[in-house]
């Protein structure tokens, strides 16, 4: 069985792609941003400055990859920063991110 759109229903359609695309986009982008922003913090509590700051900002970026959701993340801070001398909570890391989280969407000019 066939379906027939008329020509404003598959532009409707079209224009919905294109709008989850460009979301799917644009959060990307915020998490992305919040990442590195966690990374510069944690790597200067870590006393890491200069390109080693940049490399652990974008490295902690691609160890969000890992699974679903902020809990490699959070993971890897709280390790990086344990290993480092600065006890911090799981909790407190999570804050933290909630903070970059605003500060990216500042940043971006998105809204979620």
């Amino acid at each position: 069985m066939s379906t027939h759109h008329s020509p404003g229903e598959a532009h409707s359609a079209a224009t919905d792609r294109a709008h989850r695309h460009h979301d799917d986009e644009s959060l990307g982008s915020i998490r992305a941003r919040r990442n590195l922003l966690a990374g510069y913090w944690a790597g200067s509590l870590m006393g890491l400055s200069g390109d080693d700051l940049g490399r652990y900002s974008g490295d902690l970026h691609e160890a969000d990859h890992a699974q679903h959701g902020d809990g490699d993340v959070i993971a890897r801070l709280s390790r990086d920063l344990d290993a480092a001398g600065h006890k911090t909570t799981r909790n407190e890391i999570a804050a933290a991110l909630r903070r970059f989280h605003a500060q990216a969407l500042k940043d971006t000019g998105c809204t979620e």
